[in-house]
């Protein structure tokens, strides 16, 4: 009778936590489509140049401008512009300044945005306030300086464009709690707007909503006449929050309907197989090692530029060397484990709401498409390959922890032991903060996206691991998981 009372109590949370789940969902399906209305041909053309395809969020940003009633392309410096409509070019980093020069004379070019420019007086020869005479707006960091000695380089370029004074000159306030700074000229075609924030990485600044907001709001204003409706501030803003909302009332009502199922005994063994000194000497080896790979790729160029790749592939090198390890736990029959055929739906159930969830989080967030690799042939094929090898991979070695809880000797590898998970986040942990120090963003980011790699499947299954008495079901999630976080940061 106690136990029924229970089940009578969980009951309902498990149907309110369902209903919240696909509550969610619907949100971040709509949210992944609602993106690609408002789409024109005769837009006006935002042309991005200084930043890779996938370093943008690219449906936030896709959602910002059809708001605004623009599109976006993106290309590399040097390139010939497209030759049709109105184009608004946008230089972003250190080389921002030379689109000015180089594109001034396009009859298609309506305007130039610089994002946090560096100053270089080749590339200032012949700008005044009244060459080109097309507006020039310009997005930097937070500047707080009081001479000009002080001043950084977004305020000088933006002196020396407009003739104007940003020590006495009065600032505008644009936003809310953390306001902008915006100056702007007395022929109002030129604009230096100095976030609240230090940017350390021009190229992330695409992901703020604080941004996106303000860069829409100059758009709107500077070329109402190009543009074919105006702005929707509203479906901007909520677009923002409700992708955030809806993120984090799936996290929630997930843990809530986890909350409610049982536990497997073979998923979550209190119990912990011992990590012998060779295989701790050999996890531990390879990832002190890979960590000094990355310091001293700060000083090799050509080991700096496969640094991503070679953090987004440690998962596999780590899951490679622990299926060898327990190789004979996953082909040997003795101690076989045989889950129960019940719970084959609630397994396959739990693994496609968590599936759904992170694709629709890596939509809404970065871009899934590959494009370290250009051709699309090869990074199918590629990323094809790595999704078998994967699940090939995890499905053993979360079976041989299985196995080896079943014949009492505890939990293994990085499915049934945190330590060794912990060890293969150390070269990622380890580019993360060398990175930060000496301000080398390539390697921060690419430890972050090695940390994505190597948690963001790890934590999606888990919950499967401990709930259910499966092992491939999870293997292949995993395996698509990782699959979609290479797509995203590579």
């Amino acid at each position: 009778m106690k136990n029924e009372r229970v089940q009578r109590r969980k009951a309902p949370i498990s149907l309110i936590s369902l209903g919240l789940i696909a509550v969610s969902l619907i949100i971040m399906l709509i949210l992944c489509l609602v993106p690609g209305a408002a789409k024109n041909s005769k837009n006006p053309v935002l042309v991005i140049i200084g930043v890779e395809s996938n370093n943008l969020p690219s449906l936030a940003l896709k959602n910002t401008l059809h708001a605004a009633g623009f599109e976006y392309e993106v290309q590399d410096y040097g390139h010939d512009l497209p030759n049709y409509g109105n184009i608004v070019v946008v230089g972003v980093g250190e080389q921002a300044l030379s689109v000015v020069n180089e594109y001034k004379d396009n009859e298609n070019v309506s305007g130039f945005i610089l994002i946090c420019p560096t100053l270089n007086e080749e590339y200032m020869t012949g700008l005044t306030s009244g060459n080109p005479s097309c507006d020039i707006a310009i997005f930097a960091g937070r500047d707080n300086s009081k001479t000009p000695a002080e001043m950084g380089d977004a305020r000088l370029i933006y002196e020396r464009l407009s003739g104007d004074d940003t020590i006495f000159g009065i600032p505008i306030q644009r936003g809310g709690l953390f306001a902008s700074k915006v100056y702007v000229d007395n022929g109002q075609n030129r604009m230096l707007s100095l976030s609240a924030f230090p940017v350390r990485d021009p190229a992330k600044l695409f992901f703020s909503p604080l941004f996106q907001n303000e860069l829409a709001g100059y758009l709107s204003v500077t070329y109402i006449d190009e543009a074919t409706r105006e702005t929707s501030f509203g479906r901007i803003n909520s677009w923002f929050v409700l992708s955030w909302i809806s993120i984090a009332l799936g996290v929630i009502s997930l843990l809530l309907f986890l909350s409610n199922l049982g536990l497997s005994a073979t998923g979550n063994d209190v119990k912990k197989a011992p990590i012998s000194k060779w295989v701790f000497g050999l996890i531990g080896g390879i990832s002190i090692a890979l960590a000094l790979i990355i310091v001293a790729s700060s000083f090799l160029d050509m080991l700096e530029s496969s640094i991503l790749m070679i953090l987004a592939l440690i998962p596999e090198l780590f899951m490679l060397c622990l299926f060898i390890i327990n190789f004979s736990w996953i082909t040997t029959k003795d101690g076989k484990f045989v889950p129960k055929k019940a719970g084959m739906i609630q397994a396959v159930f739990l693994a496609v709401i968590i599936g759904l969830f992170v694709m629709y989080t890596l939509s809404l967030t970065t871009d899934l498409r590959v494009h370290k690799i250009t051709d699309p042939g090869i990074s199918s094929g590629l990323l094809t390959l790595l999704l078998i090898f994967d699940v090939v991979l995890s499905t053993g070695l979360i079976y041989a922890s299985r196995k080896s809880s079943t014949a009492g000797q505890g939990a293994k590898n990085c499915f049934g032991n945190r330590l060794i998970i912990g060890l293969m986040f150390i070269p990622c942990a380890a580019a993360l903060i060398f990175g930060m120090f000496p301000l080398n963003s390539h390697i921060f980011y690419s430890g972050l996206a090695g940390l994505c790699a190597t948690g963001i499947p790890y934590l999606a299954v888990m919950p499967l691991v401990k709930h259910t008495d499966r092992s491939l079901i999870p293997g292949v999630l995993h395996g698509i998981i990782y699959v979609l976080v290479l797509a995203a940061v590579l």
